[in-house]
């Protein structure tokens, strides 16, 4: 969970049903008054020429004022409900709970969280030839990067015997590119000046199998593709430094900007340990991010780790403008043997940041 956009969502919830509650019990509108019509004609004529124009009577246009719809204090009385309640409630101990540890270094409690696989594509199954049925399209991820193939398949209840596919540019919807297979699944060549997120349309024939008839069906997911903006191309050794780890990164940017590494910390036997997190400010060419690994989530004694899962994002700097991200040249990082005894044992104190945002989400909870 973010820690910097919570409150705002938080707020931002609160004040739409605030909202809600002054507009369901603000007053009827007062009735419209009503407005004289002139029908009277006009002319122009020289100044010195006196213009004698005949009174016509001015007419009023009668306006239907509704009566105010009754409303009674029961029905005005905006409660929040318990639901609610329950879920600030909810979200108030996860945070407190997450403020035992600091942001940069937060534990992976099991093997399935997000962290641990942040390029994940979400394949959702659509209904086909009238919902008997049912068939997706399957990537090995959500983000690619040029010059890396897209390879993808169709998944479904019934065989398919051939597809065709265009990648569409979602805004200009230009066709990027085309093609055809005699199986379920094809391969596409990107380009480098694609947009970073770009639609693909499959279209698949069916076949028949037992009493089910085949056809052919539209099937439609979206997925990214863009030029890496900056590399991880290695690190430096470890050191301690009072209760954490320090972890230099060392990265190459072809756009200066501000960035975010991500990076999951590994055992030597693969179990994870904790998600490390990081941002900084980049110029063009060589830079640094450090990551920090605090005390509160190792064992005590020599362990050896690894960095794994590393995903590098160069942030929006400005409304409108996406994010873009970057590659790692290497998919692990050895760190080695590290003595978790050398770092301080003192526990983390939250910033009084932090506690100002805890003690805000109690009093929406009604727990302050």
């Amino acid at each position: 969970m973010d820690r910097k956009v919570l409150p705002v969502l938080i707020c931002a919830c609160v004040l739409a049903g605030f909202i809600t509650a002054v507009y369901w019990t603000d007053d009827a509108p007062s009735a419209a008054k009503d407005k004289p019509v002139d029908n009277a004609p006009s002319m122009a004529s020289p100044p010195s020429e006196p213009v004698f124009v005949a009174a016509v009577p001015k007419k009023t246009v009668e306006q239907r004022v509704e009566p105010p719809i009754a409303v009674s204090e029961e029905e005005m009385r905006v409660d929040m409900p318990q639901a609610i309640t329950a879920q600030l409630s909810q979200i108030a101990h996860t945070f407190e709970e997450e403020l035992h540890y600091p942001s940069y270094s937060q534990p992976i409690a099991n093997a399935s969280s997000p962290y641990l696989t942040p390029n994940a594509f979400s394949e959702v199954e659509m209904p086909i030839l009238g919902g008997n049925h049912s068939a997706s399209i399957v990537l090995a991820q959500y983000r690619f990067f040029f010059p890396e193939a897209v390879p993808f398949k169709v998944r479904s209840s019934l065989p398919v015997q051939s597809l065709r596919y265009e990648v569409i540019d979602i805004e200009s919807k230009k066709v990027l590119a085309t093609g055809e297979s005699d199986s379920n699944q094809a391969q596409i060549t990107g380009e480098s000046d694609w947009p970073q997120q770009v639609r693909l349309k499959v279209t698949a024939l069916f076949s028949n199998k037992g009493q089910s008839s085949g056809g052919e069906e539209v099937l439609t997911t979206d997925f990214g593709y863009q030029r890496p903006v900056a590399k991880v191309v290695g690190h430096q050794p470890a050191y301690a430094d009072g209760t954490d780890w320090v972890i230099p990164v060392d990265i190459d940017a072809t756009e200066k900007g501000v960035y975010r590494l991500r990076a999951n910390l590994f055992k030597e036997d693969g179990s994870p340990v904790a998600v490390l997190t990081q941002k900084t400010r980049l110029g063009e060419g060589d830079g640094e991010i450090i990551l920090k690994v605090h005390k509160s989530v190792l064992n005590s004694g020599k362990e050896t780790y690894q960095l794994k899962n590393i995903q590098l994002e160069r942030m929006s700097g400005r409304p409108g403008e996406e994010a873009s991200y970057g590659i790692s040249d290497l998919p692990v990082l050895d760190l080695g043997e590290l003595n978790n005894d050398a770092l301080s044992s003192d526990p983390y104190q939250p910033s009084e940041q932090e506690r100002q945002k805890l003690e805000f989400l109690k009093q929406l909870a009604g727990e302050a």
